[in-house]
């Protein structure tokens, strides 16, 4: 089976150097929602004070697969300088 390898940039670099073995790329898509969905609520207050960060998997060869690219805004934060925005 493949090996995965699922690199976390949230200011600091985690570097996954032992990497997991899948099927194939779908079910490391999957990995990777599961992964970063564990990730948000474990860290979910640090999160909302980050700008952004990232979650990219590459293969063994360290060819980059795909990429998550997380980012929060509070509106709270943003202060009085960022304008509203309402859907619709």
């Amino acid at each position: 089976m493949p090996r995965y390898f699922f690199h976390v940039a949230d200011g600091s670099d985690d570097i996954d150097r032992r990497g997991t073995e899948l099927a194939d790329v779908p079910s490391a898509q999957r990995e990777a929602l599961r992964f970063a969905g564990e990730l948000l609520i474990d860290h979910a207050d640090e999160f909302w004070g980050m700008r952004q960060w990232s979650m990219r998997v590459t293969d063994a060869d360290d060819l980059t697969l795909f990429e998550l690219v997380f980012l929060a805004w509070d509106a709270r934060l943003a202060g009085s300088a960022g304008a509203v925005c309402r859907p619709g």
